[in-house]
């Protein structure tokens, strides 16, 4: 299984962040300028069982798919796995957000590909190791970290 994970030290607090992945739908291509549309299909926003729709660019890869949520909770964390085709990869992944002392909270993102299952698990990683852009979707990752911390000090500078 291959798993990118980055963490990133946000200038909110949970709650806030939390808010600002619930309405999504509204903040998806100011947060990134790979991020096309993310569309809530149903389902309340960042609710257990809901079903999204996200198209982006990750590098010269553009990545559009469902994405169904699950292990929901609230101002805490929620995870995902992707509808198919994407889901032919077993892609997933999840979101965490941690208090911090100083009244922010830390992000985990994680991005999970392929199998664990023995002997084919890593022929299979090695060949989607080959195959993706994993650089591209570690960049993707850092930007995205980097650009919801200005976006976040940028409303709270507005409010």
């Amino acid at each position: 299984m291959i798993s990118l994970v980055r963490t990133t030290r946000l200038p909110a607090r949970p709650e806030r962040v939390w808010q600002f992945f619930r309405e999504m739908d509204a903040h998806y291509t100011e947060w990134h300028p790979e991020h096309l549309v993310w569309r809530t299909l149903r389902g309340e926003p960042l609710s257990e069982g809901a079903v999204v729709f996200a198209d982006e660019w990750i590098g010269r890869l553009r990545l559009s798919a469902q994405l169904f949520l699950h292990d929901v909770d609230p101002e805490r964390s929620f995870s995902y796995r992707l509808g198919f085709p994407s889901s032919l990869v077993r892609g997933g992944g999840s979101f965490r957000f941690a208090p911090t002392s100083d009244g922010g909270c830390e992000m985990r993102e994680e991005v999970q590909l392929g199998f664990s299952i023995p002997l084919v698990g890593p022929l299979v990683d090695l060949l989607l190791a080959i195959a993706l852009p994993l650089g591209e979707l570690r960049r993707h990752m850092r930007e995205e970290g980097e650009r919801l911390v200005r976006l976040l000090r940028t409303t709270a500078s507005e409010g």
